[in-house]
């Protein structure tokens, strides 16, 4: 592995560390790489890759679509707390279940329609299913920024931006301000073109 690479990832395990170690749910703590990757659909063994400093052996280009919806049928249950069925899931999309198995199978893609079918039963966002494991990360932090947060220039200004607002965010919770506050924060800075 090349030391670029490696400067990369030890980039990007710094500044999701500190998103982790400073951006905390309401009411709550730290986040754990469980949490996480429960809320955005990220494997818990690649965001500790990615905490560690270890890149992911990824292709660009990868369809996360397959692996996400497993991850959902694995981890979210109904409101009578069962796991949801195939057959559930299919019926709601107006499919059969054959058409989930070949879509589980990667023999069939699914269509819009049956994406944002999957998306209301599941109660999660379109980007769910299409953000790559940087941007659902982003996306799960609050950083306009996005994705490329995590490779940019430290003397960036979306980098020092970010930093400044997580800085202040913390100040403020350590001062006991209210979370409503953050309502009137807004986000964190959003991207420059």
């Amino acid at each position: 592995m090349s030391d670029s690479v490696d400067e990369r990832a030890a980039l990007l395990a710094e500044r999701l560390n500190f998103l982790f170690a400073h951006i905390y749910p309401r009411g709550g703590a730290p986040q754990s790489n469980e949490a996480v990757g429960l809320a955005t659909g990220v494997s818990t063994a690649d965001i500790a890759d990615l905490r560690a400093g270890v890149p992911l052996d990824r292709p660009p280009g990868t369809c996360p679509f397959v692996s996400r919806l497993e991850h959902l049928l694995r981890t979210r249950v109904t409101e009578s707390g069962s796991p949801y069925l195939l057959g559930d899931v299919a019926k709601s999309c107006g499919k059969s279940r054959v058409w989930l198995y070949n879509l589980l199978a990667g023999k069939s893609k699914p269509t819009l329609e049956s994406t944002m079918a999957i998306c209301r039963m599941f109660q999660v966002d379109a980007s769910f299913f299409t953000d790559d494991p940087l941007q659902a990360l982003a996306r799960h932090f609050g950083v306009a920024a996005g994705a490329p947060y995590f490779s940019l220039p430290p003397d960036d200004v979306r980098v020092r931006d970010t930093k400044a607002s997580v800085e202040l965010l913390v100040e403020l919770r350590e001062a006991g301000v209210p979370a409503v506050i953050g309502r009137y924060l807004g986000s964190l800075p959003q991207p420059t073109q």
